[in-house]
């Protein structure tokens, strides 16, 4: 009894001790993980979308061969490559809420790896951050 309690204490304080998930640190976008793809999807403050690649360490890397296919409410957004990433060439409609679909494809001929969000600036009242990039469970 006495060993499955120092267990289950243990496994209480390494659950405490873990950080919470969040996006890069000082980033306020959305961030949009899967297999191979690590992005920040943000709307800035003039509308315009930037979407930044971000290494494991969650800082800023190199885009590299990626490409990226941006659909807010079922058209096409214009990107324009940066060097980390892509920057829309003109600014979001005003138009919410919408369906986005953010498609990343890590190289020309690979399956492009998708990824479905709100457009919602809205600032949520939990984590103060736009109701698009909310890390609150709500």
């Amino acid at each position: 009894m006495k060993t499955l309690f120092l267990s289950l204490l243990s496994i209480c304080a390494l659950v405490a001790a873990e950080p919470a998930k969040a996006p890069a640190e000082g980033r306020a976008g959305r961030l949009l993980e899967a297999s191979g793809v690590k992005a920040e999807f943000l709307i800035k403050p003039d509308r315009h979308v930037a979407l930044t690649f971000l290494d494991a360490a969650g800082k800023p890397m190199a885009r590299g061969e990626r490409s990226v296919v941006v659909k807010v409410d079922g058209k096409d957004l214009a990107l324009e490559p940066k060097p980390e990433g892509f920057v829309s060439k003109e600014p979001l409609a005003a138009k919410e809420p919408a369906p986005i679909v953010v498609q990343v494809r890590t190289t020309a001929d690979a399956k492009p790896t998708n990824f479905r969000l709100t457009l919602n600036t809205a600032i949520c009242g939990e984590c103060k951050r736009a109701e698009y990039a909310c890390t609150c469970a709500h």
